[in-house]
């Protein structure tokens, strides 16, 4: 596939996932699939014909992305897991209070 065909595909699934994620509550299949769908292409062997200079600054642009993209979902996570926890300490003093009275 052409370097420029490539770069539109890769835009279109990093638009995809960037509106996926903005969204507060996101299904995270749909996520995995968009990503694998991308990694497939960002694996693809560079074409005889590509100019080796622009094929590293597309790998350069998708590789930024995707830092931003994992630190994004790092903040997710670590949003997620305090209101797991805050849910669990909630559940332990229910049942404490249970307990006692």
């Amino acid at each position: 596939m052409k370097l420029s065909n490539k770069a539109q595909q890769c835009q279109l699934l990093r638009e995809k996932i960037d509106g996926l994620i903005s969204a507060d509550l996101y299904v995270v299949e749909e996520l995995s699939i968009l990503s694998e769908q991308l990694n497939t292409i960002l694996s693809e062997p560079i074409q005889p014909e590509d100019d080796e200079e622009q094929y590293a600054l597309f790998l350069k642009l998708n590789l930024d992305w995707l830092q931003s993209l994992m630190a994004k979902l790092t903040e997710d996570k670590d949003r997620v897991a305090a209101s797991v926890l805050h849910l669990q300490k909630g559940i332990r003093a229910r049942h404490s209070y249970g307990e006692n009275n």
